[in-house]
């Protein structure tokens, strides 16, 4: 049996309904109240479990799942305003650690130094003996 043998009545009145016009006319002479923001009938209890959410009496998995949409939401946007500062300051940790230990080992090397070659005194005593007639 089809649905418009079924309900014959309730056809008729929907087709009614779509042919009427709308009771409600586009052209207003009063000014419209302002709209209320969204969520102000429930504000009281939002404040509460907020309240309850940052002083640990209550976990994320607590709340529904449209309000931990808005805590993830606003975490999300948390992480990515502070993420080029997070850049800038891993790469200045990065680099200070590496001063720190190339500081640390020219400091407390324990090894010999390496001679590069003679010293100053030495070049001299070959350059006097050089110039004075030869080397001995």
């Amino acid at each position: 049996m089809s649905a418009e043998k079924s309900r014959p009545e309730a056809i008729e009145a929907a087709r009614h309904l779509n042919a009427t016009k709308p009771s409600v006319t586009a052209d207003r002479t009063e000014p419209a109240e302002p709209a209320a923001l969204i969520g102000a009938t429930v504000e009281t209890r939002l404040a509460v479990a907020l309240a309850r959410l940052q002083s640990d009496e209550i976990s994320l998995d607590d709340l529904t799942p449209a309000l931990q949409g808005y805590v993830l939401h606003g975490h999300r946007l948390a992480l990515a305003s502070l993420l080029p500062e997070y850049t800038r300051l891993e790469t200045a940790l990065v680099q200070a650690t590496g001063d720190a230990d190339r500081y640390y080992s020219a400091l407390f090397n324990p090894r010999q130094t390496i001679k590069l070659g003679p010293s100053y005194a030495e070049l001299e005593i070959t350059r006097a003996e050089i110039y004075s007639g030869g080397a001995r």
